[in-house]
């Protein structure tokens, strides 16, 4: 019996096990392709519904509506500034570099109120909240 019981024991730890995997490969592979399309959001003309669009059929509701997703979003806007404007000495086209800053910070605002992250994710500047 007890022999009975260490083969179920082992069955059920790696089906839990198998199932850990695959919902861990599947976040993996959610969170690439999710990068992807905000990398190519920032670096492009995309309007942000098609991005909208791209990413629901990608990811889940949940995914999109939790804080990693805004940080991926957040990372790749830094990281969409950084390649645009290298930390060297200010160019001589300032009207130039604050229009695409602008372009920048615009592609944030769009993505933002697509995905609903606007209000949510607000400090509210409250005393005692830092």
């Amino acid at each position: 019996m007890s022999d009975m019981m260490i083969g179920f024991a082992a069955a059920f730890a790696a089906a839990v096990i198998l199932i850990g995997l695959a919902y861990w490969r599947r976040r993996i592979r959610t969170q690439r392709l999710v990068k992807g399309l905000l990398g190519e959001y920032f670096n492009s003309d995309m309007p942000a519904d098609q991005l909208g669009k791209r990413s629901r059929d990608v990811a889940s509701r949940h995914f999109l509506l939790s804080p990693e997703f805004y940080s991926l979003a957040i990372a790749a806007f830094q990281s969409a500034f950084d390649a645009k404007f290298p930390k060297r000495a200010p160019s001589e086209d300032a009207h130039a570099r604050l229009e695409d800053e602008s372009r920048l910070m615009r592609r944030l605002a769009a993505l933002k109120k697509e995905f609903g992250m606007t209000d949510r994710y607000r400090f509210e500047g409250r005393p005692g909240r830092e």
